[in-house]
Formats: structure tokens, C-alpha cells, sequence
């Protein structure tokens, strides 16, 4: 059994996996018949099952076929799984989700962690405010029972690197189902599977890709999806494109939904009314205020001074620049010739707050932090052992530099539009071309070879991507040669005060680095975390 498995065999992961049930039941007022049987000897059922599961014993049973019917008088079948296979269903999810999602890309919003319809609904609203006033609207048609198996495992198999949860994984797909006497095989995804919106979102990736490509940015949600395009020609290639991705999967689109609207005109997605100007865009729709914020100070000439329980920051005319309650504050970053009053220090060591000190041009300098941690030399040993561990340092590496490539990409199809879609799609090919190579790379210059590639290509269609007044010829630093590269500096340094100050409050030191080289003064462990995140 492996490390997985045995996770989400635990009693603990199960019994998650059962509240979670328990509560949407619930939550819809009353208790279904197999619920409130399970309900009746949950623990013992619980154990059952992680036994089970813990001796490869475990078999799924049958699914049972449901219809209902819908509002517009169509039938919807569904086919329920046993509330035991449910329960490792949701367990397995919880597992994979991590390894699967990170895949999906920017233009699917349901069914995933932290998205939903409120974000969707603001990506298109952002797109019509960008000058795409038609779209291309259309779903895929039975979506679930024609989502092409054999394809989808192939897929899970180049992901999911553990050969005890993907003999689990087919076990569920293999399953049949009962109804009108006898039992029959589902095809495709059964609709009631928990992990089934999983799958379908992964097989519709192809679907999101190729109308990256074309230049066409696409919202979608589930099987229904909606492509922006500048003219109704447009938005009719990219309907297209769309019906020729899913011709490839063996999928086709749904004749009735599939239209070309304005948003003139106005039409509906997703149960939101779009026009001219409704819903407008909002960059708070899912913002909170955060209890405690980190305050930047980059005046230069300026202090940081504590009085009556409020940090002020004043320039060096005394003039009053912020004031706020020291509560509110959890991390100090100061750029360049910053001033820091020995009452500011004191409450900063003695309440855990972190002070990061960067330079004017955002080069880090150091730290300080309280020392009453105890606990740290354990903490510094560890990464001491895997710096010094080659085939642990490699692994890391080899992750790091995946994560930011394949998140680069990601960015250069989310910009592409009509016009430089083949510059973004050809330097996605090359980028996605160097990822196979990376578990051949034997040493960390080698990765940092491939990683230099990918960034080649990266910049150089990201420059061509921007606005006409900014765009650039490359990655240029000390100093930057143009705006973006400037800005980019800055929200680099910034990112690296974060990654800092995150390793410090962990009890780790930013300057051992598994794939950056160490060096004096440089925060190479910072540098290795934060690789990911320049996209």
C-alpha cells in the first residue's frame, strides 16, 4: 500500500469524507434512505472500510441509475454510487486534487478549489470591458457519458505516479450500474460520482487550449463555456475551433445552445444577464480584509517610529506619511535608506513581527527575527541534510522548475488574442517541449539550463503580448531597460521580501538553497521558493 492509499485509508480522512456527506444531506433537509442507514453504525462502517481499503480488499459496488426530471421537461440520469464509495470517492479526491488542478489552467471555474460562478461571471465581464463584444456560446453536448475513457485514463496515468491509487482510480471507473432488472455498463463519467466533475474538467482541457491558441479567450464552466471574440466572424471561428477541439475527444457540441451573441444585444450565461455594461467588474468580488497586513516603507529618508501603540512613518521633513495601530501590522519591509527607531525594533522582536530589509532597488539584505524560537536549530537541519542530499536537491529542483514553466504558459495563452496567437502558441510549444526533458537533468545547472530556455521564449512573446506603449524585447535587469522589466523588478524584490519572511517565520533560513547555488549575502532557499510564483 502506498504513502496515498494509506492516507486517505485513515480513519480520519474516511470520517472527513462522511461529514462532509452528512452535511450536504443535510443541508438539503432531509436525510437520503443509504445516508441514514450508514448513519445508524457509521464508526463501525468507517472501520470497515479503512480496513479495507488498508488490505486492497476494497471493491466498489454497484452504481444505481436515478432520473430526474427537469424544469424544461428534459430527463436527467444520474447514476448514484453506494454512500461507502462515496465516502472513499471524496477521500481519493481530496488526494489527487493537488496533482490534478494545478493542470486545468486559468479558463475552467467550476468544480474547483477557492472558483465558482462569481468568478466566471467577472473573467467575461472583463473581457467585453476589454473591446470583445461578441461571444461564441455552446456547451458540449451529453458531456458526461461521452467523455472518452480510454483517453481520460492515459491522462491520469501521466499524472497521478502512484500505481495503488490508479489501480483504485480504474477500479471506479470500471464500475456498472443497475436498473431496468439487470445491470449495464455507464459510459463515459457517471453523473453522482464525486470525482466525475474532476475527470471531465481534465479531458476538457484540450477543449480550453486549443481556443487559447486560436486567440480566443474562453470562460468556462463545466460543459458550458463562452468565447469572446472582437466581430461576429470572429466569434463564429471561434465556434469553430471550438467544435473542431471537441470533434478530436470524440465529443461534439450541443446544437441548441450554440449561438453567437453580442453584447449588444445581451444574452445569458450562467444565469447572469450580460449587456453593454451590466454586470460591471469588480475586483473585490471575492477580495477579504486581511486581520493584519505587512506595511512597505521605500520613501527614502523616511522613519518608522512607534508611539501610543500606533507605527507612524514620517520622511525627513517630519511630514506625517501613514499611521496606523501596531496591531494591524504582522511584517515590516523596508526599502533602502529607511529609518527604524530602537522602539520599533523592540516590539517587533518581542511581538514576532518580521522587519525584512531590502535595498533601494530591492536586493535583499537580511533579517531579524525574535529569538526565543527554540525549535529552529531542528528546523535548520533538515534543509541542511537535503542541500547536502543530491538526488533530494534534484527532486526539489526538478518540481520548482516544472511549476514555472508550465505557469508560464499559462500566462502567454491568458494573453494571447487573435492577433499574436501564433507567437503565443509557438512559444508554449517550445516551452511545453523542454518539460520532458527535465527528469533527465542531472545536475541543478542543467535545470537551471532548461529553465533559462523556457524564459527565453517566455519573454519574448510576453513583450509582443503587452499593450503597443509597453511592450519590450526581452528580460532586462540592473537596471531594467524599460517600464515592464522595471516593474517587474519591483514586484520580484517585493515576492522575495515574502518568500523571507515566510522561511524565517517557519524557522528556516533563507539562505540555503537546494536549487540556487548558495551564496554570500543572497537568499537562495527564497530565491528556490519563490521561482514558481514570478508568473
Amino acid at each position: 500500500m502506498s504513502q496515498i492509499v494509506a492516507r486517505l485509508a485513515s480513519p480520519d480522512m474516511l470520517r472527513t469524507s462522511w461529514e462532509e456527506i452528512l452535511a450536504n444531506d443535510r443541508g438539503d433537509g432531509m436525510l437520503g434512505a443509504g445516508v441514514a442507514r450508514f448513519a445508524a453504525d457509521a464508526e463501525a462502517r468507517l472501520e470497515e472500510l479503512a480496513t479495507q481499503l488498508a488490505a486492497g480488499t476494497y471493491a466498489p459496488g454497484l452504481l444505481t441509475r436515478v432520473e430526474l426530471l427537469r424544469e424544461d421537461g428534459d430527463v436527467r440520469l444520474l447514476h448514484v454510487p453506494p454512500v461507502r464509495d462515496r465516502i472513499v470517492e471524496r477521500a481519493v479526491l481530496a488526494a489527487v486534487t493537488p496533482t490534478v488542478d494545478p493542470m486545468l489552467g486559468p479558463w475552467s471555474y467550476a468544480y474547483r478549489p477557492g472558483l465558482g460562478v462569481a468568478d466566471a461571471v467577472q473573467a467575461l465581464a472583463r473581457l467585453r470591458d476589454e473591446g470583445l463584444g461578441w461571444v461564441a456560446r455552446a456547451d458540449v453536448a451529453d458531456c458526461f457519458p461521452s467523455i472518452p475513457i480510454g483517453h481520460l485514463r492515459r491522462l491520469i496515468t501521466a499524472l497521478v505516479d502512484d500505481e495503488p491509487l490508479l489501480a483504485l482510480i480504474n477500479l471506479f471507473l470500471d464500475r456498472a450500474s443497475t436498473g431496468d432488472g439487470g445491470t449495464r455498463a455507464v459510459p463515459g463519467l457517471p453523473q453522482g460520482s464525486p470525482l466525475s466533475p474532476l475527470w471531465a474538467n481534465l479531458v476538457l482541457t484540450r477543449l480550453d487550449e486549443r481556443m487559447a491558441d486560436a486567440g480566443f479567450p474562453t470562460v468556462r464552466y463545466a460543459d458550458d463555456l463562452a468565447a469572446a471574440a472582437a466581430s461576429a466572424d470572429e466569434a463564429w471561428e471561434a465556434m469553430r475551433v471550438a467544435s473542431d477541439a471537441v470533434g478530436e475527444l470524440g465529443m461534439r457540441l450541443g446544437a441548441d445552445k450554440s449561438q453567437v451573441m453580442s453584447f449588444t444585444e445581451g444574452f445569458t450565461f450562467l444565469g447572469e444577464d450580460f449587456g453593454p455594461r451590466y454586470p460591471p467588474t469588480r475586483d473585490d468580488h471575492r477580495a477579504a480584509e486581511p486581520a493584519r497586513r505587512v506595511l512597505y516603507a521605500g520613501v527614502q529618508g523616511c522613519r518608522v517610529r512607534l508611539e501610543a501603540g500606533r507605527l507612524l512613518v514620517e520622511s525627513g521633513d517630519d511630514t506625517e506619511l501613514l499611521d496606523v495601530p501596531s496591531g494591524q501590522v504582522e511584517r515590516l519591509v523596508c526599502f533602502g535608506a529607511v529609518g527604524v527607531s530602537a522602539g520599533v525594533r523592540s516590539w517587533a522582536l518581542a511581538q514576532g513581527i518580521e522587519m525584512v530589509f531590502l535595498s533601494r532597488r530591492g536586493s535583499y539584505l537580511g533579517q531579524a527575527w525574535g529569538g526565543g524560537d527554540r525549535t529552529r536549530v531542528h528546523r535548520l537541519r533538515a534543509p541542511l541534510a537535503a542541500a547536502d542530499d543530491v538526488g533530494r536537491s534534484l527532486a526539489f529542483g526538478r518540481a520548482v522548475v516544472e511549476a514555472k514553466i508550465r505557469k508560464q504558459v499559462i500566462v502567454l495563452r491568458r494573453l494571447a488574442r487573435r492577433a499574436d496567437a501564433q507567437i503565443a502558441a509557438e512559444a508554449a510549444e517550445l516551452m511545453t517541449r523542454l518539460l520532458p526533458m527535465l527528469p533527465d537533468a542531472a545536475a541543478s545547472e542543467e535545470l537551471m539550463g532548461l529553465e533559462g530556455a523556457a524564459a527565453r521564449a517566455y519573454f519574448g512573446a510576453l513583450g509582443v503580448l503587452m499593450p503597443d506603449a509597453l511592450r519590450f524585447e526581452g528580460r532586462s535587469r540592473q537596471p531594467p531597460a524599460d517600464a515592464v522589466n522595471a516593474a517587474l523588478s519591483y514586484g520580484y524584490a517585493i515576492l522575495a521580501g515574502e518568500a523571507v519572511s515566510a522561511l524565517c517565520a517557519a524557522g528556516l533560513d533563507p539562505g540555503i538553497g537546494l536549487l540556487h547555488a548558495d551564496a554570500d549575502r543572497r537568499p537562495s532557499l527564497a530565491l528556490d521558493l519563490m521561482e514558481e510564483f514570478r508568473p
